[in-house]
């Protein structure tokens, strides 16, 4: 290609491709927003070092005011506030001209004297290398190939660009030329488009979908996806992911939305639009969404009367996605703590020069069953938390255990504190509200009984759906946990059988006898053990033919057994036990 006339193109043109070439070798870079304040910054990445780029239009030798223009930069790098504690590895002076040695020489000692490091002067040699190693850059932005790059993603996306079809290859099912020619319209789209990738998936599509069917497939995001749109007919499914290359490309070419939402007074609906607008929301509207969208390979374009579903999606670092929940007593005594994942941090829609009026952050624990909702109100200078509890069927009672107990906790006198997952816990104490019994106590009784069989087996016992099983079957899990933490049970029996021996005597008054226990659960028979039966009682018929064979009947005293768990060593220690027959 032929060499660049920088000359010809304007200050924000040359910066914006230079920090499009910069994240093509630092995927991480960061453009910085001028209208803001740069803080000395036009580029910024952060990886192994921290490198700053300052960019300029000059494709000669400075004059006197370009010169102060490039230590008015530097200055503002070393005095802004904002940037005070950022460490700088490398400092970069971009601009499309090679200095000299003098120049080399002043710029060196003004930024030193500053103590930043001495500087590298990426010059016009390093501009026409950028230049040739990424074409595809130069020929969107100084080219004129903007247009054709989204009228090549629109042929793609709208027609898949199979135009010529030949009816033999669709009899003889020979799709490998269609894959190839997809294939390879893709790669070169992908490869032209500095900002964005595409991804396509065609599949069958056995019913027209609803609004469950898209919630479950654009909430199943693939990592890097910033916009994925689902189409289709019922009989094929078309979906369109679409991946931003770096942040500069977001940056510079962002996805843009206008939308007029409208809903019934002091409806849900309402509501959720406010909280978009305030907190920045996920939000869910079934209808009544007007307006327009801007969004690479053609998918965008006006739309009315539509159902619109936003899920927000945060760039969080790893440090910080990790919080940890803190329980102390009226004491100030740790309770309890428990480790959650911050799944997004949001603000509203910025209210003129004001900014956003509120934020929103979501965590929830690594079994997805305790969601925290944290909320921030700019207007009225307050913070406010609720809490999610979702049904934990099917997830492993071991794991969701700890949760359910942290949430049982969760309530007043109890206070809360938030903390980074490692390191000293704030004195800063956030009250709870009381709160009742509910479902998730049984919950709490259901999952410790589970843990303790667990013990007993190496069948993975997930947590059932209550709701689908008979009340017999849970009680008899809440039991088996009740005798496993060596709990003793009084049931109620009125005459016990046990096989008939006719060496026991008759003036027995104190019987204890072993049961076999099993427990049958989630299609797997669990063996806890021995049950140790302890009653006082008289024997009331001897040597009574009964189903199964012959027993000896005993009239229990007030109807009451003790029922325990029989550890190996007491049963040792008690040889010929007789063994429980039956009770009525």
């Amino acid at each position: 290609m032929s060499r660049i006339e920088w000359t010809r193109y304007t200050g924000e043109d040359i910066e914006s491709v230079v920090a499009m070439f910069i994240s093509g070798d630092h995927p991480a870079a960061e453009r910085i927003t001028p209208s803001i304040g740069d803080g000395g910054i036009d580029v910024l990445v952060k990886t192994d070092k921290t490198r700053v780029y300052q960019v300029k239009k000059f494709a000669g030798p400075l004059s006197a005011s370009q010169a102060n223009q490039v230590k008015k930069s530097v200055d503002r790098l070393c005095a802004d506030p904002r940037v005070k504690d950022l460490q700088v590895d490398e400092w970069h002076l971009v601009m499309p001209w090679d200095a000299t040695l003098e120049t080399k020489k002043w710029v060196t000692e003004y930024v030193t004297g500053k103590d930043l490091p001495e500087p590298i002067w990426d010059g016009l040699t390093q501009c026409d290398f950028w230049a040739s190693k990424y074409p595809h850059i130069v020929d969107y932005y100084l080219g004129g190939n903007a247009e054709r790059i989204r009228k090549m993603a629109l042929s793609m996306v709208q027609g898949l660009r199979l135009k010529n079809i030949r009816e033999e290859d669709v009899q003889s099912r020979d799709f490998s030329g269609f894959a190839d020619e997809l294939r390879e319209t893709t790669e070169i789209l992908n490869r032209e488009d500095p900002f964005y990738s595409y991804g396509i998936h065609v599949e069958p599509q056995f019913k027209t979908p609803d609004r469950k069917d898209v919630r479950e497939e654009l909430t199943n995001i693939k990592p890097g996806v910033v916009l994925s749109t689902l189409m289709g007919d019922g009989q094929v499914s078309v979906r369109i992911d679409v991946y931003v290359k770096n942040q500069v490309a977001s940056q510079l070419n962002p996805l843009k939305i206008n939308v007029v939402m409208t809903a019934k007074r002091e409806s849900e609906e309402e509501t959720a639009i406010q909280d978009f607008r305030k907190f920045g929301s996920p939000m869910e509207l079934s209808t009544g969404v007007s307006g327009s969208s801007t969004f690479p390979g053609g998918l965008g374009g006006d739309f009315e009367n539509a159902s619109v579903m936003v899920f927000p999606v945060s760039d969080i670092h790893e440090e910080e996605r990790e919080q940890r929940l803190v329980l102390f007593d009226e004491e100030d005594c740790l309770v309890d703590s428990l480790v959650f994942q911050r799944e997004y941090t949001t603000t509203g829609v910025p209210a003129g020069d004001l900014g956003p009026r509120g934020m929103e952050s979501r965590l929830i624990d690594d079994c997805g069953v305790l969601g925290v909702r944290l909320r921030f109100d700019v207007d009225e200078q307050t913070s406010g938390m609720a809490t999610t509890v979702h049904p934990p069927h099917g997830k492993l009672a071991i794991d969701v255990l700890p949760v359910l107990r942290f949430y049982q906790k969760m309530k007043a006198p109890n206070t809360l504190t938030f903390a980074p997952r490692f390191g000293p816990i704030p004195d800063l104490r956030e009250p709870l509200m009381e709160r009742d019994a509910n479902i998730t106590d049984l919950w709490v009784d259901v999952a410790e009984a589970l843990k303790l069989i667990q013990e007993h087996t190496a069948q993975r016992l997930h947590f059932p759906n209550l709701e689908h099983m008979e009340e017999k079957s849970i009680l008899e899990v809440l039991r088996a946990g009740t005798l496993l933490q060596g709990q003793t049970l009084t049931e109620r029996m009125t005459l016990v059988a046990t096989d008939h021996d006719s060496t026991v005597s008759d003036e027995v008054r104190t019987l204890t006898m072993l049961v076999p226990w099993r427990i049958e659960l989630q299609g797997v028979s669990v063996n806890l053990g021995y049950l140790a039966y302890v009653f006082s009682g008289s024997l009331h018929q001897r040597d009574q033919e009964l189903e199964g064979g012959r027993y000896d009947v005993w009239s229990v005293d007030d109807s009451k057994v003790l029922v325990r768990v029989l550890s190996e060593e007491e049963k040792k220690a008690l040889p010929d036990i007789p063994t429980l027959g039956g009770s009525s």
